[in-house]
């Protein structure tokens, strides 16, 4: 995973201190956390200055500051020095105006870490990068809107057999019944749990759970399928020790 570059710009240092914790916690999950040191600021025009002569991925910037607003600072950049975009603010009023700067989120102080989370999240994919996950926040359910019934379906992924991505919808096969829904698989990916629910192929994702054989490129299921699933070439090495470990 390519690292990226985070600059928190507040003038009250208690509030940008919070943001940094908030996003180091990431270090302590496996896998997560992977960025360059980040760059704090307690003067808006200073921090205007940095980004001036350095090209950052992400920014973290309060709205009212005493020298400069975070919006005038963000209207000063030139478009190829502008990052993905994060407000964070002590005031809901500026929620309508801040999506005059396409910005990724925005947030009430005093920021949670599931919010910093998902903020950065929504940054990630906006640079078109790998999304991360963080076990502690996923749940073992998931609220799929279902194709042609028009309302939503909550699902448990314990009860998920597979899952296969056709056209711009996913086929979802439980022990019960077949359905399909409008998500897409990298929402399905965010949201699962990575101890039994695996992304085996660009296009499926398995359930280790009914996995019954793992024979050269395929996966063999239990149930829901008497098909061998493709698994990616990039991805072998992975699933075969995944399901190492479960045995």
């Amino acid at each position: 995973m390519p690292k990226y570059s985070i600059v928190v710009i507040d003038d009250h240092k208690a509030d940008s201190q919070k943001v940094v914790e908030q996003i180091l916690k990431l270090r302590e999950i496996d896998h997560m956390g992977n960025f360059e040191d980040i760059k704090v600021f307690n003067k808006g025009k200073e921090g205007l200055n940095y980004l001036l002569r350095n090209k950052v991925d992400i920014l973290f910037l309060d709205i009212e500051m005493p020298d400069i607003s975070g919006m005038e600072l963000y209207r000063i950049l030139p478009a190829e020095l502008q990052p993905a975009l994060v407000f964070v603010t002590a005031h809901s009023q500026f929620a309508v105006e801040s999506y005059r700067y396409d910005a990724c989120d925005y947030l009430m102080k005093e920021v949670s870490f599931e919010a910093v989370f998902h903020a950065l999240n929504k940054c990630l994919k906006r640079l078109g990068m790998p999304v991360i996950v963080a076990p502690e926040l996923q749940r073992d359910y998931y609220t799929f809107e279902i194709k042609n019934l028009r309302k939503k379906r909550i699902l448990f992924f314990k009860n998920i057999i597979y899952m296969q991505c056709i056209d711009n919808y996913v086929e979802i096969t439980t022990r019960g019944e077949r359905l399909t829904a409008r998500v897409t698989m990298e929402e399905i990916e965010q949201n699962m749990p990575p101890s039994y629910c695996v992304r085996i192929h660009r296009g499926f994702i398995v359930n280790l759970n009914f996995v019954r054989e793992i024979s050269g490129k395929y996966v063999y299921l239990t149930e829901g399928t008497a098909e061998g699933l493709p698994i990616g070439r990039s991805r072998r090495k992975s699933i075969a020790g995944l399901t190492r470990e479960r045995r």
